[in-house]
């Protein structure tokens, strides 16, 4: 399904005038530092901003923001906001493109990163660059969002800042307390501790010790941390080609690790707040917000959460996604433009992170002024201490690199290494074969 729309993207949006790529450096930042811009309101204007918000207590949080937007600086400044629920993220996603093509889309939305790439094969994604930059209405605190968060929004194949982080999540190694203060374990801190510790997990339970949501994010995390490169925005998979060698190693880790016995898939759980939270596995890596839902499954289980293991300090790395937020202008009104942009502003302030992160959505602080709070330090000494993990490795974070060209986009990329490492950590696959099934799939020659 995802394939057929990004199709139909193309097909229908790119007919569409695109402003062309450049690279990166110096003289074109400055260029988008100059760029003009509308910088007041002369009519009133009403945003439409879409988003994918189901849970009640984040809508809550949500509508509450919007409404104290219109009565503060959409007041002062003729903007009034509408929000609208448009269904899950892939929902949401499929009804910008069709509003996108219909000329009548959001003027503020949610959407992931990917999803952002795609539409940046129109002309009609609004460059935030020179308002963030902008002397009279620039955010003079963009440097306290985390550098591997903000960076997430330029790192797209066209020039320029297309998207800010707003609702943000990482990886954590879960551990069972218990079970390792039981049998003297050290909780590990790099990959030689982590195996040697699922070995003696291993010797003591006869099963699997460990195991990772997230296969494709493993794979990711892993050929970072071991000096490779996974893919970038202009769409280059450097694992499959300059960095095979990284990638085969990352594999045949999998592999060697699952047939010994002391590794393991989700597999039919999917996910391993389950058999975690019912003590089948001492240990695993998964998304933090997971740590909402194992206490719903097992309230009496001392656990706690750990920074992801490392190979190394120079290669540390640990991946973060969440809602990107982005603004659309089909209309090509300049004071739309920047209507949008003081809702962004305004949804990715301290303030507005404190009351998300602060509410029990489980999402993660954005910014190092929210971290250092009282309200957020008092909110993770009263039963939040488990966020402490993932918000120590912000200096590693990094996103997975969204593009979308000719031949592939990064969630056809995502699904084929998924069917990779399934095909080596649950079907005994070769790495090498895997691999170079992968790319047939992904068209490398």
């Amino acid at each position: 399904m995802a394939k057929k729309i990004v199709s139909l993207l193309l097909a229908g949006v790119m007919v569409l005038s695109m402003t062309a790529c450049g690279s990166k450096g110096e003289e074109e930042t400055k260029k988008q530092e100059k760029t003009e811009i509308v910088t007041e309101i002369s009519e009133p204007i009403e945003l439409q901003y879409w988003h994918s918000i189901s849970n009640p207590i984040h809508l809550e949080v949500l509508e509450n923001l919007v409404e104290e937007f219109n009565e503060t600086v959409g007041k002062e400044k003729n903007i009034s906001v509408v929000p609208t629920f448009n269904g899950s993220s892939a929902d949401l996603y499929s009804n910008v493109i069709a509003a996108i093509k219909a000329g009548t889309a959001p003027d503020v939305t949610l959407a992931l990163r990917p999803y952002v790439a795609d539409y940046l094969q129109t002309e009609y994604v609004v460059d935030l660059a020179p308002y963030i930059a902008d002397e009279k209405v620039g955010m003079s605190d963009f440097d306290d969002i985390f550098e591997g968060l903000s960076d997430g929004g330029s790192n797209y194949a066209k020039e320029g800042m297309y998207s800010l982080p707003i609702h943000s999540y990482s990886e954590v190694l879960y551990y069972n307390v218990d079970f390792f203060n039981e049998n003297k374990l050290s909780v590990p801190k790099t990959w030689d501790e982590l195996i040697a510790t699922s070995k003696k997990i291993h010797e003591i339970t006869g099963a699997p010790a460990f195991g990772w949501d997230n296969l494709v994010g493993s794979f990711m995390t892993l050929v970072k941390q071991y000096g490779g490169r996974y893919t970038d925005q202009d769409g280059n998979i450097y694992f499959a080609k300059e960095d095979e060698d990284v990638a085969l190693k990352v594999l045949n880790l999998w592999k060697d690790n699952v047939e010994a016995g002391i590794w393991r898939t989700a597999g039919e759980d999917m996910f391993f707040s389950g058999p975690f939270a019912n003590e089948q596995i001492p240990m695993y890596i998964g998304d933090s917000v997971e740590a909402g839902y194992i206490p719903n499954k097992n309230p009496d289980l001392n656990w706690a959460t750990a920074p992801v293991p490392q190979v190394s300090e120079d290669t540390a790395a640990n991946l973060s996604a969440g809602h990107v937020i982005t603004a659309l202008n089909t209309t090509g009104d300049p004071e739309r433009a920047y209507a949008s942009y003081e809702l962004i502003k305004f949804m990715t302030s301290k303030e507005a992170n404190l009351a998300v992160v602060t509410a029990g959505t489980g999402y993660l602080p954005i910014r190092q002024t929210v971290v250092d709070s009282e309200e957020y330090q008092n909110y993770v000494k009263d039963g939040h201490d488990f966020l402490t993990a993932a918000v120590d490795q912000s200096d590693k974070y990094f996103y997975e690199p969204a593009f979308t060209n000719e031949i592939t986009t990064s969630s056809a990329v995502n699904g084929a290494v998924k069917i990779m490492m399934q095909e080596v950590a649950e079907n005994k696959v070769d790495a090498e074969t895997a691999l170079n099934n992968l790319k047939q799939t992904v068209g490398i020659q």
